[in-house]
C-alpha cells in the first residue's frame, strides 16, 4: 500500500472538533429525549416519536472536502466504511482505508471498552459488545443507560428486554474517528462511501476495482452531459432485467445457500450509475435470478436471503 498523509485521529483543529462535538450533541439530544419520556409523565402516543430513534442505532459516515487544500476529511462511527482509489506508478488502481471498522471484533476497540470497564471481563465477548456487533453508534440507548431506565421503559412502554450484564453504561459511544488525507487528483482519486452492507458482500480491493472497470468502459473524462439520460440504469440493463434471466434455468440441484454474492467471474459492467454498477455486483453481477431476489424478497424472509 503507497503511503497517504493521514493525520492523527485525536486532532486538536476546530473542523475535527466540530465534527466530534456535532456527533455527540445528536447522540445526547436522542438519549436524552428518550429518558426524559420514560422517566417523566409521558402518554405513549407523545413518547413513541422520542423512543424510536434512541430504542434502534445508527451508524454513520461523513466526508467533507477542501477544495482549497485539497484535504479530505472521513468521520466515521460504526461499521460503515470509506475508501479512497487511487492508481499507483503501474497504472493499478489500489484500495486505500481511510477509515476502520469499529465492532468488537476490531482489537483497538475492544481494548478501548475493556479499559473503559475493566471489572466487566465479558463486556466483549466474541466480537461483540454485550451481544451489539458495533462499538461505536448513535442510538442504541439500552448500552447507554442503566438497568433502572431499561427498567421503566419495558413496564411503561412495552420496552425491550434489559440489556444483561449492563453494571457501568455506556458501552457504546457516537464519538467519531476521524482521518484526513490529500487528496491526488493527478492519480484519478475516488471515494467510495457505504454501509456495512455492501462490504458484507465485497471486498475494499473488489470495490475499487469494480469502480475502475466502470471509469474506464465509460472513459468518463469524455462522457457528454446529458441531461435526459437515466442516471442509474442504461437502457440495455433495463431491459435484460425485465426480460428475465439470460441464463438456463438453474434446475432442482443449485443450492443458493451459502453461495458468495461477490464472485469476481460474474462481475459486469451494465450500469450507467458507478454506485448501481457496485450494488450490482455486490449483489449478484450478471446473475440476473440472484439479482431479482434481493431486490425483491421482502421481509422477514427477506434477511435470509440478504
Amino acid at each position: 500500500m503507497p503511503e497517504v498523509e493521514i493525520f492523527g485521529h485525536a486532532s486538536p483543529e476546530p473542523i475535527n472538533q466540530a465534527i466530534k462535538r456535532g456527533f455527540l450533541q445528536l447522540d445526547n439530544d436522542i438519549i436524552q429525549l428518550a429518558t426524559e419520556a420514560i422517566l417523566g409523565p409521558t402518554a405513549l402516543n407523545k413518547a413513541l416519536p422520542d423512543l424510536e430513534p434512541a430504542n434502534t442505532g445508527s451508524c454513520a459516515l461523513l466526508a467533507i472536502y477542501d477544495v482549497a487544500t485539497q484535504l479530505l476529511r472521513v468521520a466515521n462511527v460504526g461499521d460503515s466504511r470509506a475508501v479512497l482509489g487511487r492508481r499507483n506508478a503501474a497504472g493499478d488502481w489500489e484500495a486505500i482505508p481511510l477509515s476502520v471498522d469499529q465492532t468488537g471484533s476490531n482489537q483497538d476497540e475492544a481494548a478501548r471498552i475493556k479499559a473503559e470497564h475493566p471489572n466487566e471481563p465479558n463486556v466483549v465477548k466474541n466480537g461483540q459488545v454485550l451481544g451489539m456487533a458495533v462499538s461505536r453508534a448513535f442510538g442504541n440507548i439500552r448500552w447507554k443507560v442503566s438497568r433502572e431506565i431499561q427498567q421503566a421503559a419495558q413496564h411503561r412502554f412495552f420496552g425491550p428486554p434489559i440489556l444483561s450484564d449492563c453494571l457501568t453504561p455506556p458501552y457504546l459511544t457516537a464519538e467519531p474517528v476521524i482521518t484526513t488525507t490529500k487528496i491526488e487528483p493527478e492519480k484519478g482519486d475516488f471515494l467510495i462511501m457505504a454501509s456495512d452492507g455492501l462490504w458484507d458482500n465485497l471486498t475494499s480491493e473488489q470495490a475499487v476495482e469494480l469502480v475502475g472497470r466502470w471509469l474506464k468502459q465509460n472513459d468518463v473524462d469524455h462522457i457528454p452531459l446529458r441531461i435526459d439520460a437515466d442516471p442509474y440504469l442504461n437502457e440495455s440493463a433495463v431491459s435484460k432485467f425485465n426480460s428475465g434471466p439470460q441464463a438456463d434455468s438453474p434446475g432442482t440441484h443449485m443450492a443458493y445457500t451459502g453461495m458468495p454474492f461477490a464472485d469476481e467471474e460474474h462481475f459486469v459492467v451494465v450500469d450507467n450509475n458507478a454506485a448501481a454498477h457496485l450494488m450490482r455486483n455486490a449483489l449478484g453481477g450478471d446473475r440476473e435470478d440472484i439479482l431479482r431476489a434481493m431486490f425483491t424478497t421482502h421481509e422477514p424472509y427477506g434477511g435470509y436471503v440478504k
